[in-house]
């Protein structure tokens, strides 16, 4: 079929009209909450001045609060933990240093494996007394938690976060901490403790 000039140069015209229609939206790589880069991952942004703060709100958790556990979560975690204290207090009256050094976070553990703590312990209250000198951990658990852990009681917990959580028992009337615990993939960890959050 042959085509006229005229409509020859309303075909070209029409493709040159439709060559400069604006280009395609930017595309940009979108980081998770995790602050990883999701490569391959791409959102098509509205314009370069996006307001990236709706991105994120989309990502980040909604913040820790207390007020937001149920009784039932409370429930369950007091007995989870009470559950870990009672086994940990077997593991503490049958002298298993191995077992129980299992269940302190590292930096816990490095904190009452320190010098200055065990020479501060060393010198204070009944050591003293008794002419007790701690060296390692291994002194202390012996010395100072053998002694005095075996027969835990978790009379109350408090939250601090999402997976962190305070051990309390009572004792004539006074709240004392137990432990600090997290939960970890790996169960119930003993972690420094978190004076601020008392």
């Amino acid at each position: 079929m042959a085509y006229s000039k005229k409509n020859i140069y309303i075909i070209v015209f029409f493709l040159i009209v439709a060559s400069c229609v604006a280009p395609p939206p930017q595309q940009k790589v979108v980081e998770d909450a995790g602050a990883e880069k999701v490569y391959g991952i791409v959102e098509t942004a509205t314009s370069d001045t996006e307001d990236e703060s709706a991105i994120k709100n989309k990502t980040e958790p909604a913040a820790f609060s207390v007020e937001n556990i149920t009784a039932a979560e409370y429930k369950e975690t007091k007995e989870d933990i009470a559950n870990f204290i009672s086994s940990l207090n077997i593991i503490i009256k049958t002298k298993n240093y191995d077992t129980w050094r299992r269940h302190l976070d590292d930096d816990y553990y490095a904190y009452i494996s320190s010098p200055e703590y065990l020479q501060k312990l060393s010198a204070s209250g009944i050591l003293h007394t008794q002419g007790i000198v701690l060296t390692d951990a291994y002194s202390y658990f012996m010395n100072v938690v053998v002694p005095s852990r075996s027969n835990d009681r978790v009379d109350d917990i408090e939250f601090i976060s999402d997976n962190r959580v305070k051990a309390i028992t009572v004792n004539r009337g006074r709240r004392l901490l137990l432990y600090d615990l997290e939960k970890t993939t790996d169960g119930w960890k003993i972690v420094m403790p978190n004076f601020k959050s008392s």
